[in-house]
């Protein structure tokens, strides 16, 4: 915590930022045409050279946040940062894909990070840190809580959030501090020591004292921390370090990263950021500066908002969102341009960010008056039964509200849950608080026979009264997804079972309560509002079918790289199809061998779609249990 008035130099201010954003443009060019690749790589300079830098998520998503930033202002909060999602963002890729359908479905961070996504622990959060050290220069814990707002959209729950803090407040400390040791010890601070991050963070720092070379560490990282998704969070991280730890210099840091392989853009992109903000752009070989130049090249699925196209507007944009937060935040650190920089950091005990790794993904958390960031009237806390915000046609939910009033004063209301029209809850509840108390209401909700919506918003309704009557009303507005209607059956027809299965994981075999070895059947009705050209994607490590209208669409006999992504995945795992409005016939088919059963069933646009972007799910296909 800082304790007196620290000065931070304008001209140092903007060569930190400058320097760390023509960093991510360097190595988001290096690393972007060979990521993916898990051999140790031999470049040796750009593998492609186009006029400027090539577009790179890892930078994309930051002009998003910056957007955020000038928008919401900074008390930006993970839900602000859902709403750019579905406004401004169209990747479909991993974790993005999973988290972006959830929250067009109406479901808010953490649940729609969380909620129906296998993606949680890889490299699409830590990635974008280097916005929020930025912005908050000098102050890593408040970088650290921005990157905790911004990870948990799409990541709640893994290793992608800590990943992200990590880098954030390793990036921001870099404005007092230049060691990289003590850098790399001050980003530990404000992860858990315990998590898969951390200790491959570890293991690769006792292995670089123990002198072990670097190819030898990239090897052990693999054996202890690796993952067969190349987009894993520690394996990326470990390897990051890895070139920062064995580099010489720039260069050859930023080469030894890259040729450690995996997800190669952004293990180079990330350390030739922190590199750049420690070095400065002075500080970087022309080499490397000249084909990337001054432009900020943006992917054509981020659009809608105006996003800077030259570094130096990047630069002056990000250090106006810094002044403001410093502001907000009442830092004593000054931004002047008539005295040198002098900062002092020291860490102390409240700036443990302890209850953000403790906090649970799985709790919606909501404050009233909606919008509300700093003294609320009432804190709501909303769980879902099973931790799962679906529900299937005709079923029931429980669910649990805890309210805590918040304010300095007693609060009477009533409370109310409203529901979509034809289901059935509970009565209202009359309830006064003291100042500080909570109230937990547990109730349940029946779905209606027939749901025609891929997600239904209900309302928690506060009524507050004084003296009896009616004062205002407040809302806290929350989403219960449709499930998806499967009949499932195990071999030779056996133990049919009627299922509302939460998204697009299927477990056959669990569901059916066999665990004999066999093909195992889930039969639906696909309802197609429109005509329209759909992928039918089917991941799994095992034999599969699909059929559609009793046609086989797709038979694949498995795959050791298979991974449920809507843009990628195993190799004939997925077709493109012309498909007609109205009802279809759709069978999936699965060999269980000695293994349980596991695959994903996914309905994506096609790869070729432009508006608003590619391989995004289609929510608007509902799957029901066959009529007969």
């Amino acid at each position: 915590m800082r304790t007196e008035i620290g000065i931070l130099n304008e001209q140092d201010y903007y060569r930190i930022v400058y320097g760390g954003w023509l960093g991510k443009n360097i190595g988001g060019t290096l690393g972007a045409p060979v990521e993916g690749i898990k051999e140790l790589l031999q470049l040796e300079y750009y593998p492609e050279l186009p006029d400027g830098p090539l577009e790179n998520d890892d930078l994309d998503l930051q002009l998003v946040w910056l957007h955020a930033l000038e928008q919401y202002g900074p008390g930006l909060t993970a839900a602000h940062l859902a709403q750019e999602w579905v406004d401004h963002i169209f990747f479909p890729f991993d974790e993005y894909g999973y988290a972006l359908t959830n929250m067009r479905r109406g479901l808010k961070p953490p649940i729609a990070g969380l909620f129906n996504n296998p993606f949680t622990s890889c490299m699409g959060s830590p990635i974008r840190s280097e916005i929020w050290a930025m912005v908050a220069p000098g102050m890593p814990e408040l970088a650290a809580r921005y990157a905790y707002e911004d990870a948990i959209t799409d990541h709640a729950g893994g290793e992608g959030v800590y990943g992200e803090m990590f880098f954030a407040a390793l990036e921001s400390a870099i404005f007092f501090e230049k060691d990289r040791d003590a850098l790399i010890a001050i980003g530990m601070k404000f992860i858990p020591p315990d998590c898969r991050t951390a200790l491959a963070i570890q293991d690769l720092l006792r292995w670089h004292k123990e002198g072990k070379e670097w190819k030898v560490a990239r090897e052990l990282i693999l054996e202890h921390h690796g993952s067969e998704n190349f987009t894993d969070t520690p394996q990326n991280i470990a390897f990051t370090l890895l070139g920062w730890l064995y580099g010489d210099d720039f260069e050859d840091a930023i080469l030894k990263a890259v040729n450690c392989g995996y997800d190669t853009d952004c293990t180079a992109a990330t350390l030739a950021a922190i590199l750049g903000m420690i070095l400065g752009p002075e500080g970087l070989p022309a080499k490397w500066v000249d084909p990337v130049g001054n432009k900020v090249v943006v992917s054509p699925p981020i659009k809608g908002f105006p996003y800077p196209v030259t570094l130096e507007e990047l630069t002056g944009r990000t250090i106006a969102m810094g002044r403001q937060i410093l502001a907000y935040a009442g830092s004593p650190i000054l931004i002047r341009s008539d005295a040198p920089s002098k900062l002092d950091y020291r860490a102390e005990a409240d700036e443990s960010l302890e209850p953000l790794w403790t906090r649970d993904p799985a709790v919606d958390i909501r404050y009233l008056p909606e919008g509300s960031q700093k003294h609320a009237l009432l804190k709501v806390e909303i769980r879902y039964e099973g931790n799962d915000p679906s529900i299937g046609a005709g079923c029931e939910k429980k669910l649990q509200f805890t309210i805590a009033n918040t304010a300095t004063i007693s609060l009477a209301f009533r409370l109310e849950l409203l529901l979509p029209k034809d289901w059935t809850g509970e009565d209202m509840q009359a309830i006064t608080l003291a100042a500080g108390e909570s109230y937990i209401w547990d109730t349940t909700v029946h779905a209606s026979q027939s749901l025609q919506q891929a997600a239904y918003n209900l309302q928690l309704q506060f009524t507050r009264l004084h003296n009896y009557s009616e004062w205002a009303q407040y809302h806290a507005t929350f989403a219960l997804v449709r499930a998806y209607g499967w009949l499932v059956s195990g071999p030779d027809g056996s133990n049919e079972q009627p299922a509302w299965i939460p998204g697009n994981r299927m477990l056959l075999d669990e569901i059916t309560g066999l665990q004999a070895q066999g093909w195992y059947t889930g039969r639906t009705m696909l309802h197609n509002p429109l005509d329209r050209r759909i992928c039918l994607i089917v991941s799994a490590p095992g034999a599969v079918r699909l059929k559609l209208g009793g046609e086989t669409v797709l038979e694949t006999t498995g795959a050791a790289d298979w991974l449920p992504a809507y843009h990628r995945g195993a190799e004939g795992q997925r077709v493109e199809l012309n498909l007609t409005a109205g009802d279809h016939r759709l069978e999936v088919e699965a060999l269980r061998e000695e293994r349980p059963l596991e695959l994903y069933v996914m309905m994506v646009a096609p790869a070729d779609t432009e508006e608003p972007g590619f391989c995004y799910n289609l929510n608007d296909l509902l799957l029901d249990l066959p009529r007969n």
